[in-house]
């Protein structure tokens, strides 16, 4: 039978999950026992709880009474024997299994732990973990004096705990999600000062300066009328760093790209001191960039790796890694670098730059006052290398290179081969010190044939367990005469001696991955290639295949194009359906489904496997964001038409989701020009459906028109009703941010019936939301409320226009639950808008303006300036409710712009609108005036009324 003690909360004893009754001094008794479990409690302490001063004569019998009473409610429940009879008392026995007290002490202790290792994620589950078994405060059916300073203790730890959570969350970045918590906790424990400097933070850095800046005014307050105090020293001086923009209030990114350390690296002493002795930063001189070169194999990225790791103290802000050639051997541009490590650092990818000039300016300032190291590997020239260079002293670059890059104030480490004792040394590290030692001149011999190249002895040091090195030498000079006179000859030959031995299945596996262009190989991409895990663990035993990470692989350049040599394997095309059903899988997970989404007929490989998927889709994606790009191009490449679009328009919600509209083009762009070249019609409509969607996120209205209305054309052209659908919802959109709206309504009625004729019912919400927009927009509102999650926005909105407000402040609660799970930081800038135009409507207006303020903050982040648009249009008509006319008019003015800059002139006009009557309410005709006459151009080329342009602004009044 499983039973459970509780005192996080009310006093509770379970059996089979159902609570057994108890009687208010036998939960007393309990409480006590269990406050001491495993340990002795005397009779003496628990007549003290029960009785406090007032204790009768006969206080000792009841007490005992009252324990064998407990102890026969215990058996009767199926529990005997937990309380032990001792000297002078009692013991109750439990463990974390039983007692909520001992479970929540050691999650504690395990997120404590975590976190004094730098293990942040680890340490916040385990105290999310912890603080979820709390029901209410600490033992809270027990009115017993003698346990009040036990249940203050508890408080007070609890909240300790609860802040050391909320710290090591906000380090990872996680402060909008924490806003609506820590409002709920100060408002409970409104003395917690801590708590109160958690929240200001919070709101620093999501931009709401001025928010941080009021809730410190408003807990001063609070501390003045309960304490007759002011804050203490610490909230003081935080108030202090948010008005001075202090950079020691903003996130802390630290990141950690480096490949792992390459296990037992031996050699290379003196490499490695120039290396340690000059990239440490030095205020007296300029940013040190230091350049490897050298032969193929030689080591020079195993040396860059290994000095960056030894030197993780001397950049305390983090080390980025980057590959400057693909699998292929091609350049990588330096934007595409660029954008990868201002990621890392922290910045949003929506609001990445367009040129490499402009990204190179942002990387130089994320960098200006942090100690980071940066390594760029394999790099092909000087101006490949320029623009990542960061521009302050605090930094140092190494790079490794097949030539010599030319770039000033540039050093130059020339990595020659091994010498013959850092050689034997090395051969002995890999094949064993005795097997070197029985046959040293054949072992120099070998060293000799390999060139004293690292790569080169790793790989045929592999192969000599249980084999005399003098014949291995034999065998590489005849594999050396049959490859002729090669560059890399040393290296090769190693490679030939080895793949020679290995089993033919092995050498298949090989040339197929090989002929893979990902960047990592997951070990799927065996299966898909006909081989097994033992074939993979015989590569990498042989020192042909590399370890990358769990059940990752990678491998050597050299070794891949020795490989690629060996033939063209059939496999490619199940490798790259494999890829393809993993991204239709992640699609399918993150929305339920493979809604408003066309698929081609290209064959899928299911890979096994997949748990990480389905569990965590958006990080599965970030993870093989890479792969994914790749394998789209290699899908090009190879003339695989219909898996390329298939693969680049799954791909695409993702890209959407996470705002990667770099990778959203690209891939677009690319299988654009494959299925042109192939004459597939049918995947170019979906592709250029899909670059109308990206141009219209980007608000490039005339681009996207264009690539939708050559959609609709090929969709026609193939009769494809299903994504001449989607292709029309996507130019009813376009058309309605436009501010064409007849149009836009009239192709959502088209889009309406086509995809509800193809069963699409995804495809059918987006447009019914879309619909509900536009008749928002023009001031209709719809009467009816349908219970699904893809439209509980647009829903919301209407059921607000209808006036029922209860209703609608549950539908956007809702969706903000379901986006903040979702990390869908669009969805919830939408929904924290909503949220905040309903608590204006309702007169929550301090609610109201910090709802309103997050949205901004997000939409900004995700370039949604419509949002932001609509948000300072509510905060203007907050602060006219108010008579702060100064204020209002700069929210208004901030809502002009914004709709203006983004074609959208009925919310200008709405704006304007409202500025005009602020100008009037101060006597400034002529600034209405001149608002008004503006007004009146947008409302006759929008052809609206008057209660059109009074629709979509909160009218909250002042309580």
């Amino acid at each position: 039978m499983a039973v459970r003690f509780r005192v996080l909360g009310r006093v509770e004893f379970t059996a089979d999950g159902n609570v057994v009754d108890l009687g208010s001094r036998q939960r007393e008794v309990l409480a006590l026992m269990l406050l001491r479990a495993n340990d002795t409690v005397t009779v003496g302490q628990l007549v003290e709880v029960a009785y406090a001063d007032s204790a009768p004569e006969s206080a000792r019998r009841q007490i005992q009474n009252t324990v064998g009473r407990l102890r026969r409610t215990l058996t009767a429940a199926g529990c005997p024997d937990v309380i032990k009879t001792m000297p002078g008392g009692y013991l109750l026995e439990a463990g974390p299994d039983t007692l909520d007290l001992l479970e929540y002490a050691e999650h504690v202790e395990a997120g404590r732990r975590a976190a004094a290792e730098g293990r942040d994620q680890q340490a916040i589950a385990s105290l999310r973990r912890g603080l979820a078994l709390w029901r209410g405060p600490f033992l809270a059916d027990i009115d017993a004096p003698g346990l009040e300073a036990e249940q203050s203790h508890m408080r007070e730890a609890r909240m300790a705990v609860h802040e050391e959570c909320v710290e090591l969350e906000l380090r990872l970045g996680r402060h909008r999600e924490l806003l609506s918590e820590l409002a709920a906790v100060t408002a409970e424990h409104p003395l917690c000062e801590r708590m109160w400097e958690l929240r200001m933070l919070a709101l620093y850095r999501c931009g709401a300066k001025a928010e941080a800046l009021a809730l410190y005014q408003d807990a001063r307050m609070i501390f003045l009328e309960e304490l007759g105090l002011e804050p203490g020293r610490r909230l003081k001086r935080l108030e202090q760093a948010i008005l001075a923009d202090d950079p020691a209030l903003d996130l802390d990114r630290r990141p950690g790209q480096l490949p792992p350390d390459v296990p037992g690296f031996t050699g290379r002493d003196e490499a490695k001191s120039t290396l340690e002795a000059v990239l440490p930063p030095s205020p007296a001189r300029a940013t040190p960039v230091i350049v490897i070169t050298g032969k193929a194999g030689v080591g020079k990225t195993a040396l860059a790796v290994h000095v960056a790791h030894r030197l993780r103290e001397s950049f305390p802000d983090g080390q980025l890694f980057a590959a400057l050639r693909d699998v292929r051997g091609r350049r990588v541009p330096p934007g595409d670098v660029l954008a990868q490590f201002l990621r890392a650092l922290g910045e949003p990818a929506q609001e990445l730059p367009d040129g490499v000039h402009e990204r190179a300016a942002r990387f130089r300032d994320c960098l200006a006052r942090r100690r980071v190291l940066v390594v760029l590997d394999d790099a092909v020239d000087e101006a490949q290398v320029g623009p990542l260079l960061p521009g302050g002293a605090e930094c140092a670059v190494l790079v490794t290179s097949r030539s010599k890059p030319a770039l000033a104030g540039m050093a130059h480490l020339k990595l020659e081969e091994l010498e013959p004792l850092q050689a034997m040394a090395f051969l002995a590290g890999v094949a064993g010190a005795d097997r070197v030692s029985s046959e040293p001149q054949a072992a120099h011999e070998l060293i000799r044939l390999c060139g004293g190249l690292p790569l080169a002895l790793r790989i045929v040091g592999a192969r000599l367990a249980g084999r005399r090195i003098v014949h291995m030498v034999e065998r590489l000079k005849d594999v050396r005469r049959q490859l002729g006179d090669l560059e890399d000859l040393e290296v090769r030959g190693s490679i030939a001696l080895s793949a020679e031995e290995l089993d033919p299945a092995a050498l298949r596996l090989l040339c197929a991955l090989a002929h893979g262009d990902t960047p990592e190989l997951p070990d799927w991409t065996a299966l898909a290639a006909g081989g097994t895990q033992d074939l993979l663990d015989s590569l990498v035993d042989a020192q042909l295949l590399q370890v990358a990470g769990p059940l990752r692989y990678r491998l050597h350049d050299v070794v891949r194009d020795y490989a690629r040599d060996l033939g063209e394997p059939e496999s490619m095309p199940r490798v790259l359906g494999g890829w393809l059903a993993l991204v239709e899988r992640a699609h399918h997970t993150v929305y339920g489904g493979d809604y408003a989404i066309l698929h081609g007929t290209a064959a899928r490989w299911q890979p096994p496997g997949v748990d990480i998927v389905d569990a965590d889709p958006l990080t599965w994606y970030e993870t093989e964001r890479p792969n994914i790009l790749a394998a789209v191009r290699q899908a090009a490449a190879l003339g695989l038409d219909e898996l390329c679009w298939d693969l680049a328009v799954s791909a695409a919600s993702l890209f959407q989701t996470r705002g990667h509209y770099d990778e959203w083009e690209e891939t677009h762009r690319i299988a654009l020009a494959a299925t042109r070249a192939a004459g597939n019609t049918r995947g170019s409509a979906a592709l250029l459906t899909g670059i109308g969607l990206l141009e219209a996120h980007r608000h490039r209205y005339g681009p996207a028109a264009a690539a939708v209305d050559e959609a609709l054309e090929l969709f026609e052209r193939c009769a494809d009703q299903h994504g001449w659908g989607l292709a029309s919802s996507v130019a009813a959109f376009t058309a309605g941010m436009r501010g064409l709206y007849a149009e836009a309504v009239d192709r959502c009625g088209h889009a309406l019936d086509a995809v509800r004729q193809a069963g699409d019912t995804g495809a059918e919400i987006f447009v019914l939301r879309l619909l509900g927009q536009l008749l928002l927009d023009v001031g209709h509102s719809a009467r009816t409320y349908q219970d699904d999650p893809e439209v509980v926005y647009r829903i919301g909105e209407l059921l607000l226009a209808s006036g029922r407000l209860y209703e609608a402040e549950q539908a956007f609660t809702d969706l903000l639950s379901t986006v903040t799970d979702l990390e869908d930081l669009c969805g919830e800038a939408f929904a924290r808008y909503g949220l905040g135009y309903l608590h204006l409507e309702r007169n929550r207006h301090n609610a109201g303006e910090e709802y309103l303020h997050q949205a901004i903050e997000l939409a900004s982040a995700v370039d949604e300036p419509l949002v932001e648009a609509k948000a300072w249009l509510a905060l203007g008509a907050a602060s006219r409710s108010r008579g702060n006319h100064e204020a209002a008019l700069h929210r208004f003015g901030r809502a002009e712009q914004l709709a203006q800059a983004i074609g959208a002139p009925l919310w200008e006009a709405r704006a304007l609108r409202q500025a005009a009557r602020v100008h009037s309410e101060r006597g400034s005709e002529a600034s209405a005036a001149a608002a008004r006459a503006r007004l009146g151009e947008l409302i006759a080329a929008l052809g609206a009324t008057a209660s059109d342009i009074d629709a979509g602004v909160p009218s909250p009044q002042l309580s």
